[in-house]
């Protein structure tokens, strides 16, 4: 099988590659994080001067054609640069939410494709832990009650997709705009510093998008989709992690050589490595598979979620520990790239999570 890029792929590679190494500093990553204007400014450049955002749309919904692939070479450089902008949710995973209503969302994705709609969905509850399927959230008449919690991007978002359960049990997904009445905001920063909110719904009104019957299996599908993207993601955080890590024991001083010299961190590093390679290549299977029947799609995503989960803990603790205490601090980047490793091991579901989500679909 041919895993060579495209030449369009290609350049759209390098071309994110030119734009981070240009605009995206651990520097300029600490302003994002607490300006919300610089975020929106950056999200412009995505959007309009590298026209990233129709990389992985269709082409009759106002994209470029491209699909997982193209996300997972976006996504890759996006972990290597820390990107605070929440790409990975208000793009991938919000397009592939609308993609089955089709048509009727056509003018929706144009606005995520130009960067004018930032859409965040709102799918997980109190008390669902990662299953998807929990939904006490109600919507009847036009009007949505309940409650969604860990919403990531939504202190960036104009819009809500919210998951929601019909008066007979259908789930549905539902677009709330964020100024909307009877909406309530709790805004609050995961440990990486990206934001996420708490939001309650009072009789909000929304409006239901159309996917063709009960949402669950799209909602499950998109998931999916996003998990494969943030695998995707995770190769960069570790990869720079590796890299910094290997820069680091190579000018550090013990015993009057380098610490890159002893043994035991060479084998730990080694280890590193042997966990980012097994990584790709369940990454790329994941990614491969998700046009396939639900049960081989699920079964890829979850092998490569579970185990990416475990090697980001073995790779951001190696970093860590290697570094020695100035890993953890805020001035040097190897701290930063450790947060958010640890933020992905459970984002979508953790190691073990997937681990019962592949053993239930094998039975």
């Amino acid at each position: 099988m041919d895993f060579s890029l495209s030449p369009e792929q290609q350049l759209l590679q390098d071309a994110l590659a030119t734009y981070l190494a240009r605009h995206h500093d651990l520097e300029a990553r600490r302003v994002l994080l607490v300006d919300g204007r610089r975020r929106a400014a950056v999200w412009q450049d995505l959007a309009g001067e590298l026209g990233l955002f129709g990389s992985a749309v269709p082409a009759e919904l106002e994209g470029f054609g491209g699909g997982p692939v193209e996300t997972m070479l976006i996504m890759e450089k996006f972990g290597e640069a820390l990107l605070v902008v929440p790409y990975l949710e208000c793009v991938t995973l919000a397009t592939a939410l609308l993609r089955p209503a089709g048509a009727a969302v056509r003018d929706t994705v144009a606005g995520i494709v130009d960067g004018r709609l930032r859409i965040a969905p709102a799918l997980h509850e109190d008390g669902g832990r990662f299953n998807l399927a929990h939904i006490e959230t109600r919507i009847a008449g036009g009007r949505l009650s309940g409650a969604k919690i860990a919403v990531a991007g939504a202190a960036d978002a104009t819009h809500f997709l919210v998951s929601a359960r019909t008066p007979d049990g259908t789930a549905v997904l539902a677009l709330v705009a964020v100024e909307a009445a009877g909406l309530a905001r709790q805004d609050y920063a995961f440990i990486d510093g990206r934001s996420a909110a708490d939001l309650t719904f009072d009789g909000t009104p929304a409006t239901a998008v159309d996917v063709g019957g009960d949402a669950l299996p799209v909602i499950e599908r998109s998931v999916d989709e996003a998990i494969a993207g943030l695998c995707a993601e995770a190769l960069g955080v570790m990869e720079t992690a590796l890299a910094l890590t290997v820069d680091y024991a190579r000018q550090r001083q013990q015993f009057g050589k380098a610490i890159g010299q002893f043994q035991a961190l060479q084998h730990r590093m080694v280890d590193m490595r042997t966990q980012i390679e097994l990584s790709r290549s369940l990454t790329l299977m994941a990614t491969l598979s998700l046009d396939a029947p639900r049960d081989e799609r699920r079964k890829a995503v979850s092998a490569a979620k579970a185990y990416v989960s475990d090697a980001l803990r073995i790779v951001g603790q190696g970093a860590v520990q290697i570094h020695g205490g100035i890993g953890t601090t805020d001035e040097i980047a190897i701290s930063h790239y450790f947060r958010r490793a640890t933020v992905m091991e459970s984002q979508f579901g953790s190691a073990a999570h997937h681990l019962k989500l592949m053993a239930a679909v094998s039975e």
